[in-house]
């Protein structure tokens, strides 16, 4: 194999990366443009935080304020 061989099929690979690439990234964005929006309408998720109420007031049952 010579050495244009080896640089003709170097840009032929290159050419179908970016190929690939280009197409498969128009298809991502309009997969992404027609997704529905309505999952992040509305109220937000509650956070595991909030349901656990004891974890808010638990520093206070050590007495830890009142040194």
């Amino acid at each position: 194999m010579s050495i244009s061989e080896i640089i003709i099929w170097t840009f032929v690979f290159i050419l179908a990366t970016g190929f690939i690439t280009v197409i498969s990234t128009a298809v991502l964005m309009r997969r992404a443009k027609n997704r529905p929006t309505d999952e992040f309408k509305g109220t937000p998720k509650e956070d595991d935080w909030d349901k656990d109420s004891w974890a808010h007031d638990d520093w206070k049952k050590g007495h830890w304020d009142d040194k």
